[in-house]
C-alpha cells in the first residue's frame, strides 16, 4: 500500500481536492445515482452559456450543416461502436488475451490494487490536461447544438463520477427537457451526437498535429539514450541472471542510441515489452546494463500471439531520450509536447467512441433511446434499447475482465 501510495501521489491529492471542494460546495450540487457507489455529482453554473448562445446565432447556416453531421455520427456512430465492441471481444477471445482494458484515470495499480480495478493508465498531468480540453469540448458542442434549434440550456458546469471518493471529472450542460422533446428526432439525434462528433474532430486536427509537427520534432531533435524496465516475465532469460530491473545500455555489442530500428519505433514511449522489433524465436542476444560489469545472454522465447516472433520478457518498459547534439537548449521540451499532444487526440477519439456505445447512461445510448421507438414503435423500440444497453454493459465486463470469458467457455 505504500509503494501504491508513492506511486500515485498526484491523483491521490487531487482527490483530496476535489474531495474537500465538493464539501465546501455541497449547497450547489445535484447529486444522482446510489450515493457512494457509481454515482455523479454536479456542480451547477452559468458557465458559457452566453458564449454558446451567441456562436449558435451568429454562424446558424455553419451550425446547422454541423448538426446534419452530428446526426449522422450520432447514429452510424452507435452502431459501429457496438459492432467495434462486439469485433474486439471476438479479437480478445480468439487470440486467449488475458489482460483486459480498464477505467482511464492516473493510477499505477501493480503496487496496490493488485488487479483487482482494470485501469487503463495515463500519466497524471497529460490525463488532466486531455480530459479537462476533451470534456469542454464535447459539452460546448452540445450546447451550441442545442441553442441553434432555440433548445434552452439552463445550466452548465462540472460533474464529477466517483466510488466512495470522487475519482473522474467531467463537464455538462443541461438542456430544457421539455424543449427538447418537442423538437423533431433527427435535431434530438443531433444534440445528443453533437459531443462525440466535436471530440472527432477536435481529435483528429490534434492527431495531424501529432504527426507532422510533434513526430518530426522528436525525431529531429532527440535520440534514444537508453532502455529501462521494471519487471519481467515468467519465462524470461533474465530470471537467470536474477535480474528483475534495469536500464539496457549496448545491444549486441552496440549502443542502443546507434541502432536505427530502436530509434524510429521508440519515439512513441508506449512500449510494454521489447517484444515487437523482429527479434525471432531462440535467437541469442546480449546485453550490458547500467552498473553491472558483465555482459548478459538473452535467448528469446516464443511470442504468445504472433508466430514466429520471439520475446525478450521484460516489462514496464520506458524509453530515455536525449536531446541530440546542438539541441541541448530544448530540454525536454519535444518530449513533453509529443506526450500531451498524443493523450489529447487519442482519449478524444477513444472516448467518443465509447460515448457513443448503446448504454444508458452515454448519447449513444440517448440515440438509441431515440431512434427505435421512431422507427420500431414504442414497445419494441424500448426493449431494443435496453437489449443494446444490457449486451454492451456484458461486453464492456467481459473487455476489462477477459478471464472471466476464458473461465466461462472452460478456456483456462
Amino acid at each position: 500500500m505504500i509503494a501504491f501510495i508513492q506511486n500515485n501521489i498526484p491523483f491521490i491529492l487531487f482527490i483530496l481536492f476535489l474531495t474537500i471542494f465538493l464539501y465546501v460546495k455541497r449547497k450547489n450540487l445535484a447529486v444522482s445515482g446510489p450515493f457512494p457507489f457509481f454515482y455523479m455529482m454536479m456542480y451547477k453554473t452559468t458557465w458559457g452559456l452566453d458564449k454558446m448562445n451567441h456562436w449558435a446565432h451568429k454562424h446558424p447556416r455553419l451550425f446547422l450543416w454541423l448538426a446534419y453531421l452530428c446526426a449522422f455520427i450520432g447514429i452510424v456512430g452507435m452502431f459501429a461502436s457496438f459492432i467495434f465492441m462486439f469485433w474486439q471481444l471476438g479479437f480478445i477471445f480468439d487470440n486467449q488475451i488475458t489482460e483486459g482494458g480498464g477505467l482511464v484515470l492516473p493510477i499505477q495499480t501493480t503496487s496496490g490494487l493488485n488487479g483487482t480495478v482494470p485501469v487503463f493508465y495515463v500519466p497524471f498531468m497529460y490525463w488532466i490536461i486531455a480530459l479537462f480540453i476533451l470534456a469542454v469540448v464535447h459539452e460546448f458542442a452540445h450546447g451550441v447544438i442545442a441553442e441553434r434549434f432555440k433548445i434552452k440550456i439552463k445550466s452548465s458546469g462540472f460533474a464529477f463520477m466517483g466510488i466512495i471518493a470522487p475519482l473522474m471529472p467531467a463537464a455538462f450542460v443541461e438542456p430544457d427537457e421539455k424543449q427538447l422533446n418537442k423538437k423533431p428526432w433527427w435535431q434530438k439525434v443531433a444534440v445528443m451526437g453533437a459531443g462525440s462528433t466535436s471530440n472527432f474532430i477536435f481529435g483528429f486536427l490534434f492527431l495531424a498535429v501529432w504527426i507532422f509537427v510533434a513526430f518530426p520534432l522528436i525525431y529531429n531533435t532527440m535520440e534514444l539514450d537508453t532502455v529501462s524496465f521494471n519487471g519481467i516475465s515468467n519465462q524470461s532469460d533474465f530470471n537467470n541472471y536474477n535480474i528483475t530491473s534495469g536500464t539496457i545500455t549496448h545491444l549486441n555489442n552496440q549502443e542502443i542510441s546507434s541502432l536505427d530500428y530502436l530509434v524510429i519505433t521508440q519515439i512513441t514511449q508506449r512500449a510494454v515489452a521489447l517484444d515487437f522489433y523482429n527479434f525471432s524465436e531462440n535467437e541469442t542476444l546480449t546485453f550490458k546494463l547500467e552498473n553491472q560489469e558483465n555482459e548478459i545472454q538473452i535467448v528469446t522465447k516464443p511470442h504468445p500471439q504472433l508466430e514466429n516472433r520471439g520475446m525478450i520478457g521484460i516489462e514496464n518498459v520506458q524509453f530515455n531520450l536525449k536531446n541530440s547534439e546542438g539541441f541541448t537548449w530544448l530540454g525536454k521540451f519535444p518530449l513533453e509536447f509529443e506526450r500531451i499532444i498524443f493523450w489529447i487526440w487519442f482519449l478524444n477519439i477513444s472516448i467518443g467512441i465509447m460515448n457513443l456505445l448503446p448504454l444508458w447512461i452515454t448519447d449513444g445510448g440517448q440515440v438509441a433511446k431515440t431512434i427505435f421507438p421512431k422507427f420500431l414503435g414504442q414497445n419494441i423500440g424500448l426493449k431494443v434499447y435496453h437489449l443494446l444497453s444490457w449486451l454492451v454493459l456484458i461486453m464492456i465486463f467481459f473487455t476489462m475482465k477477459p478471464q472471466f470469458l476464458f473461465n466461462l467457455f472452460g478456456l483456462n
